[in-house]
């Protein structure tokens, strides 16, 4: 391990969180290799170890390689050549890693959207790549019709949920089901499209070329307009290629739940393409509800798994793992939301209480970073960090006025350089620039949009997003500190805060929380309002509280922030300190 030498006070020199690595990771860098080569030559030795699991059925390494090729095979046969675009609006479900990585084998690329995107959205996403074939589910043949009125796709491939189950289940499937399945030319089943490639002899290998992109992920980014991310080979195996060397608890034949949809990066990347890699075996999950969650976390019983806030807080207050021996649980993993020092505690005493040995890790990325740059390791945990940066990974916090690096423990932007940085926006220079900065030293980093600081060990804190902090009579808030003192209020569950208009002070803020069970609801706000006024200026106080009983969702179980500012739109003239919803 490599000794703490803090040198100059500034986190991207000194790099503290080495300290946590083995040594030899820090010059450890990914060979040039396409992500499907990446993932074939590390277990070819092994392909009677099993890949996946779908509803019990167990696919192994042997199985998800010949599928992978019958599914190269056929594109080619479709004309699907290097470099050109095809559209994956599908769940997690087998066939979406195979086509994922047969376009990778192909040198084509993949264009993950959702498939529950309306018409108009689910069009554009298509329209603005270019594609001309479409991979979807059954249930979206209605919009896929339409679809293709609008747009330069020649071929749908219709495949359905149940494609990798046993033959008599899906026998009892398509009797029930009415869905017309191959309604023109353009339309084809999953069996049609495979049958192109069994006469297909043709070269399905494309060389390794540097910087080629393998997928494009749809996000807001930073500046909440939605753009395509280009994800390259490289980022993808660097992930990877971390999660191998810098000391985790990883071994062949772990288990991974993947609950998250493979239209975002996390899953593509962290969920499917390192697990395979690394020799898991990786049980993907379609379609859940939240309270879904401990149900699946037990039947499956995984060693590694990624949820929300909002699922961990299912799983410790369930019935079923009330009584559980947890002790299989190697890396429980929090992201995609903020997880409060409240929930964060009860978390790791549940833990504790249960016989899993390690804390909830906190992680923190974006979809331009390939979803994850910092993670939170026992041995670096520190309640309220989001983790330390991966060990190739330098993270630290920026003036944003003048883009000058801070000392540690300053507030600022907080700033990424990684080798999962994206390659681009998709035909979008303008935004890319605005997101990708090359500061005056040389150095190039990527603006996450989040205001945070470094600790003198590496430890990451994110103090809210400059897009949600709430400017107040001209005085700044961030949220997210206002969120922790309210969420640590005795008989408040959880809070969210988020901005009204207001004629006077322009933008207030507004506690929207959940109270514990039987609690008096005037006494609840009053202690909130004191433990701000202690800890922050009065600006901070909310101008009003919503009491409800649940925070809306969005589609991938994030906490809907947006539904929530528009809900509150409403309250504008309201005169009282709290409402009940």
């Amino acid at each position: 391990m490599l000794e703490e030498k803090v040198i100059t006070g500034y986190p991207s020199i000194d790099k503290p969180w080495l300290k946590y690595y083995p040594a030899e990771a820090a010059h450890a860098s990914a060979p040039a290799k396409t992500a499907f080569e990446f993932v074939y030559e590390k277990r070819k030795e092994s392909l009677e170890d099993i890949a996946l699991e779908y509803f019990g059925v167990k696919i192994k390494y042997n199985t998800l390689f010949f599928n992978i090729e019958a599914a190269a095979k056929s594109l080619s046969a479709l004309g699907v050549k290097r470099g050109d675009i095809v559209t994956l609006a599908l769940p997690t479900i087998p066939e979406m890693v195979y086509v994922f990585y047969a376009l990778n084998r192909i040198g084509a690329i993949s264009n993950a959207i959702d498939p529950r995107l309306k018409t108009d959205e689910f069009a554009n996403q298509i329209k603005s790549t270019n594609s001309k074939v479409l991979f979807t589910i059954d249930m979206c043949v209605p919009v896929a019709e339409e679809v293709i009125k609008r747009t330069a796709i020649k071929s749908v491939i219709i495949i359905s949920p149940i494609e990798s189950l046993p033959l008599y289940i899906r026998a009892i499937s398509k009797i029930k089901s009415k869905n017309k399945r191959e309604k023109a030319n353009s339309f084809m089943t999953w069996k049609s499209f495979l049958s192109k490639g069994k006469t297909f002899n043709g070269c399905i290998d494309a060389p390794y070329l540097p910087n080629s992109p393998i997928t494009i992920v749809h996000t807001g980014g930073t500046t909440g307009v939605p753009k395509g991310v280009v994800l390259t080979n490289e980022n993808f195996n660097a992930m990877a290629l971390t999660q191998e060397i810098s000391g985790y608890d990883v071994k062949e034949k772990d288990s991974f739940l993947t609950i998250l949809p493979p239209f975002i990066a996390y899953c593509l990347v962290n969920a499917i393409h390192d697990p395979l890699f690394l020799g898991f075996r990786n049980v993907l999950i379609p379609a859940f509800e939240p309270q879904d969650f401990p149900r699946l976390m037990m039947k499956y019983r995984p060693n590694h798994v990624l949820a929300g806030p909002i699922l961990w807080d299912y799983f410790i207050t369930s019935k079923l793992a009330q009584k559980s021996d947890l002790s299989f649980i190697k890396s429980p993993i929090s992201g995609g939301d903020v997880l409060n020092i409240e929930l964060e505690e009860r978390i790791n005493d549940f833990f504790a209480a249960h016989g899993c040995p390690h804390k909830i890790a906190q992680g923190y990325g974006m979809t331009e970073v390939s979803a994850a740059a910092c993670y939170s390791t026992d041995a670096s945990y520190q309640a309220g960090s989001v983790g330390i940066p991966y060990v190739n990974n330098i993270v630290s916090a920026f003036d944003p006025d003048t883009d000058e690096e801070l000392p540690y423990d300053q507030q600022g932007e907080i700033c990424i350089q990684t080798p999962t940085m994206m390659l681009e926006y998709f035909h979008n220079a303008a935004a890319t620039n605005e997101v990708i900065k090359h500061h005056a030293d040389g150095t190039v980093w990527v603006h996450t949009g989040d205001i945070g600081r470094v600790n003198s060990n590496g430890n990451i804190f994110i103090d809210g997003r400059l897009k949600r902090m709430i400017v107040r009579s001209g005085n700044k808030i961030f949220p997210s500190s206002v969120e922790t003192i309210i969420s640590s209020v005795s008989n408040i569950e959880h809070c969210v805060v988020v901005q009204m208009p207001n004629p006077i002070e322009r933008h207030v803020p507004i506690a929207h929380i959940i109270l514990k069970q039987g609690c008096d609801v005037g006494k609840a706000i009053q202690e909130a309002d004191r433990q701000i006024k202690n800890k922050l200026p009065d600006f901070n106080v909310p101008y009003l509280y919503v009491i409800r009983s649940t925070f809306p969702l969005t589609t991938i179980h994030k906490i809907d922030y947006k539904a929530m500012e528009k809900e509150s739109l409403q309250y504008t003239e309201e005169k009282r300190h709290f409402i009940v919803l």
